[in-house]
């Protein structure tokens, strides 16, 4: 005798949302890391700067451009948000990024042997996780913001290319 496995459209929907704004985050995190691992890379290399400062500098300065990606393309401002309360959010998960970013960086280096530029990818990669992770339960479920994504009638994106305001 076999079972039937019941579809569950609705959880089909849901997962392909998730997907696709899984999609655009990592597309976001890819123009973030460019600047972020160019910026560490001159720093270090031509510029001479300490890797531990170098890569602070890169990744402060990416988040700024990260923030304004991640809304644009990847999160939807509700009207009427307090913006200084989302940003102080994205800062305070930033901050934990970073923290884990440094130590990632400095156990690859110091403890490891790997080089500074090795580091900064093992420790990117990970923070990637922890990024989306933390950004999608604390700013969408705490109503800062909420996901790009296409009505449930699975319309195309708007002529703002999919982001609904």
């Amino acid at each position: 005798m076999t079972r039937r496995v019941r579809r569950n459209p609705d959880g089909e929907r849901r997962l392909r949302r998730l997907a696709w704004q899984f999609t655009r985050f990592l597309i976001v995190g890819l123009a973030s890391f460019a600047f972020d691992y160019g910026l560490f890379f001159v720093l270090y290399t031509y510029v001479g700067v300490q890797y531990i400062l170098a890569s602070t500098i890169s990744f402060s300065l990416s988040l700024v451009l990260n923030y304004v990606l991640s809304l644009k393309f990847v999160f939807v401002a509700k009207p009427g948000r307090n913006i200084a309360r989302e940003f102080a959010m994205f800062i305070g998960l930033s901050v934990i990024a970073l923290g884990l970013n440094q130590l990632i960086l400095f156990i690859s280096v110091d403890g490891l042997g790997a080089s500074p530029l090795v580091g900064k990818l093992i420790a990117t990669a990970v923070v990637l996780v922890y990024n989306f992770i933390s950004r999608k339960l604390l700013i969408e479920r705490m109503g800062g913001a909420r996901a790009v994504v296409p009505p449930l009638d699975e319309s195309g994106p708007s002529e703002t290319g999919g982001i609904r305001t």
